[in-house]
């Protein structure tokens, strides 16, 4: 059976997550020691585009904040942590983002609070391409997805 290409990364949604998990499991799993030993609330925000923004980002991102890019394809993930952030500053931090470099580019994106439950990076990461893929869904489609 032909598996269809994940979100133009030219492998399955599968390939596609390990490869992010093997890049982030690391940064994920320092991040969730500091929120569980030392209660330093973390937001992931994940900005799918078909460009590299990356540069962008590291521009307007505090000195806190980490910036993971992973080119997969012709698809560009990153995976910004925001430390010492809760999940209302995370929105405001996608809003300021949309409003300075994000006006003319084409981009999905979905954030969540990082909770030290998440033990499984796999399952977490999965998740954050789940609605990824339903957004794209939506908008291929016409329809306005409120997520």
């Amino acid at each position: 059976m032909l598996q269809k290409s994940f979100m133009k990364t030219g492998m399955t949604h599968i390939e596609t997550t390990q490869i992010l998990v093997d890049k982030l499991q690391s940064v994920t799993q320092n991040l969730l020691y500091n929120l569980q030993r030392y209660h330093v609330p973390t937001t992931l925000v994940l900005i799918y585009t078909e460009e590299d923004i990356s540069r962008l980002i590291e521009e307007n991102k505090r000195l806190s904040d980490i910036n993971v890019c992973i080119p997969i394809g012709s698809s560009y993930f990153n995976f910004i942590y925001l430390t010492f952030t809760e999940e209302e500053g995370g929105y405001a931090f996608i809003k300021a983002l949309e409003r300075k470099i994000l006006t003319n580019v084409d981009h999905l994106l979905y954030f969540d609070g990082l909770v030290h439950e998440n033990h499984n990076c796999y399952n977490f990461i999965n998740s954050f391409l789940f609605n990824i893929e339903k957004q794209q869904a939506c908008k291929e489609n016409g329809d306005i997805c409120l997520e």
